[in-house]
């Protein structure tokens, strides 16, 4: 399969986004998110999703440089109303106003509304544990968006509802970030992209039954469409619960937006915590304390065949490291669709 340094790739995603309207500055910070996702070894959340946002930008269900429109709800929260910009410039916009205030009132909080995909959820927690806080964040979709059948049921009632958590460390930060489904829309359709087909237990078909085959997930012709499964197999109620918490809290505080029709049932909702460690505690501390509670559970001997314990956040910087020394892999399948996208928009390969 194709390898390409992270330059060239974030370089030719900017293009392609520039080619579509983008300005260059959130077409940039859009083609980080992309390929650092890919990077981390999150290639449903990479380059993958070039092919859908400038499908949508053409469509204008993604409109590039339409202004973000901030109302403070209260002295600590902000709501952000994107007005169809790109999911990632919203968030990223969400995370330095919940910053900024949370330097002044020691925590504060930020909402997103009225915009596509907004990416790796990891993406805006780690920015924040960079900064030296604490972030916790979780994100849903409006009705379209919802693929993801609730325990017990076969019918999708929920989105894939990422949770995401980051702390500082005297390095990395400890990075949580999961779906709450037993997986994400974005691999589905890397799967149906690329020809392959599903683990078990992942998915359902129309008629509720278990289903290898990522098409099943997508209507055709306006036929009644699968759903995947929340985690956890028979104790998948857990994960269920943790995706109606996610819907809950990024769907519903503030401006309620988890039933709508028409192009504001696809948007993404975004609902982000952040807060200050200085004005709890010395950071120093802090990320002290941190790093020998990490090396205290680290410390377990392994499982019967396992490999030892891994912290959050550690198996995708290592990917990291790798797709900077050594390239990323881009499906092959993934590589003929942006390849012909350039060839549409006149971006030389």
């Amino acid at each position: 399969m194709p390898t390409f340094k992270p330059e060239y790739l974030q370089e030719l995603t900017v293009k392609l986004f520039v080619c579509s309207g983008a300005p260059e500055s959130e077409a940039r910070i859009v083609a980080e998110a992309l390929v650092r996702a890919d990077s981390m070894g999150m290639s449903s959340h990479g380059v993958l999703r070039v092919i859908q946002y400038i499908k949508d930008a053409q469509k204008r269900a993604i409109v590039p440089g339409a202004e973000l429109l901030v109302e403070s709800l209260s002295p600590t929260v902000s709501l952000i109303d994107a007005q169809w910009n790109f999911g990632q410039v919203a968030a990223m916009r969400a995370v330095e106003l919940a910053l900024a205030t949370a330097e002044i009132y020691g925590m504060g909080s930020a909402m997103v509304r009225r915009c596509r995909h907004v990416g790796r959820l990891g993406a805006y927690t780690e920015t924040a544990a960079r900064a030296g806080f604490a972030a916790l964040a979780s994100c849903s979709t409006a009705g379209e968006g919802h693929w993801v059948a609730p325990f017990g049921g076969r019918q999708g009632r929920l989105g894939t509802n990422p949770i995401s958590f980051a702390a500082p460390t005297s390095g990395d930060p400890v990075l949580l970030d999961f779906s709450t489904a037993s997986l994400p829309e974005g691999r589905v359709r890397l799967f149906h992209d690329t020809g392959r087909v599903l683990p078990a237990g992942t998915l359902v078909d129309e008629d509720g039954q278990p289903s290898l085959d990522p098409a099943d997930l997508y209507a055709v012709d306006g036929s009644p469409a699968g759903a995947i499964t929340p985690f956890g197999g028979e104790q998948g109620y857990k994960s269920y619960g943790l995706g109606l918490m996610a819907a809950i809290l990024s769907s519903l505080l503030g401006v309620p937006a988890w039933r709508e029709e028409g192009i504001e049932s696809n948007a993404n909702t975004m609902w982000l915590l952040v807060i200050d460690i200085g004005q709890l505690m010395d950071l120093g501390r802090f990320t002290g304390e941190l790093d020998e509670l990490l090396g205290y559970v680290a410390s377990a001997e392994p499982s019967a065949g396992g490999d030892g314990v891994l912290i959050p956040g550690q198996r995708e910087y290592a990917a990291l490291r790798r797709s900077e020394k050594d390239g990323i892999v881009v499906e092959e399948g993934v590589w003929r669709q942006l390849s012909a996208l350039a060839e549409e928009l006149g971006v030389e390969l």
